[in-house]
C-alpha cells in the first residue's frame, strides 16, 4: 500500500513537472564556434558511441540512405554500416582508417577470389572503388561528429542559436558557417549532437552511450576487387 501511495504521489508530481524523472533542461547556448566545438567535443567523447542515420544525394542523383553504429575515438573513429545506394543495399565497415566493402553474390562470382570483403578508396581504380569509393568516403566523413566538430573549431562561425525540438528531444539549434559552407547542428541537454545538416546531407544521432563493438574483417576474408 505504501508503494502504491508513493507511486501515485510521484505521478502527480511528474504531471506538475516537479519530479526528478523529468527531462533535463537544454544547456545554455554556446556564444561562439570555439565554445560550441568544445562543449560538443566533450559531450561526444563522454558518450563515445551512438546509432547514426544519414540521408543524402550523390552527385549522379542517386539517393543514399545509411544506417550505422558509430564508435567515436577521434582519428580512430569506427562505423559499421548498411548503405542503400540507388535501391541496392551493401554492408560496409570503417575501421583503423580503412573502408571495407562486403561483396554481393554476383560480385563474388565476378572476382572469383572467394573473399567476401574488399578495401575501397576514394581514388581507387578498381571497379568497386570507382563506383562508390569517393561517395562512401564522403559519407564516413559526414557521419563522424568528431570531424564536423573539428571543422567548427577551425573555421566555423555561429550565425544564430535557438531552442528547438528534434523528434521529442529538447535541443539547442545552431546555424553555422563553416568557411563559407552553411551547416546546422542540434545538441541535446548533454551537449551531444542529435542532428547535423551539411549541404545535401542530414545526419541523425540517437542511442548515445550504447554498447558498440566494431571490428575490421579478418585478413583472410579480404580480397582484391580488381
Amino acid at each position: 500500500m505504501r508503494a502504491t501511495g508513493f507511486a501515485a504521489v510521484c505521478t502527480a508530481i511528474l504531471l506538475l513537472g516537479g519530479c526528478s524523472g523529468e527531462e533535463k533542461p537544454v544547456a545554455k547556448p554556446a556564444t561562439d564556434a570555439a565554445q560550441l566545438a568544445s562543449v560538443a567535443a566533450a559531450g561526444t567523447q563522454k558518450a563515445r558511441s551512438s546509432k547514426v542515420a544519414l540521408e543524402t544525394t550523390a552527385e549522379d542523383g542517386r539517393k543514399v540512405v545509411v544506417t550505422s553504429s558509430g564508435l567515436y575515438e577521434g582519428p580512430n573513429s569506427k562505423f559499421s554500416m548498411v548503405a542503400e545506394i540507388g535501391g541496392e543495399k551493401r554492408d560496409l565497415i570503417f575501421a583503423d582508417g580503412v573502408l571495407y566493402y562486403h561483396l554481393s553474390d554476383a560480385q563474388l562470382q565476378e572476382v572469383k577470389t572467394g573473399k567476401e570483403w574488399v578495401k575501397i578508396t576514394a581514388g581507387g581504380k578498381d571497379a568497386v572503388s570507382a563506383a562508390n569509393g569517393e561517395l562512401m568516403t564522403k559519407v564516413v566523413e559526414t557521419m563522424d561528429p568528431t570531424r564536423t566538430i573539428d571543422r567548427i573549431s577551425k573555421s566555423g562561425k555561429v550565425v544564430k542559436s535557438e531552442q528547438a525540438d528534434v523528434n521529442g528531444t529538447a535541443a539547442t539549434h545552431y546555424v553555422l558557417d563553416l568557411g563559407g559552407a552553411p551547416a546546422e547542428m542540434w545538441l541535446d541537454a548533454e551537449q551531444r549532437p542529435v542532428r547535423v545538416t551539411l549541404g545535401k546531407s542530414t545526419v541523425n544521432y540517437d542511442s548515445w552511450a550504447s554498447d558498440v563493438v566494431i571490428i575490421a574483417p579478418p585478413p583472410e576474408a579480404i580480397g582484391d576487387s580488381r
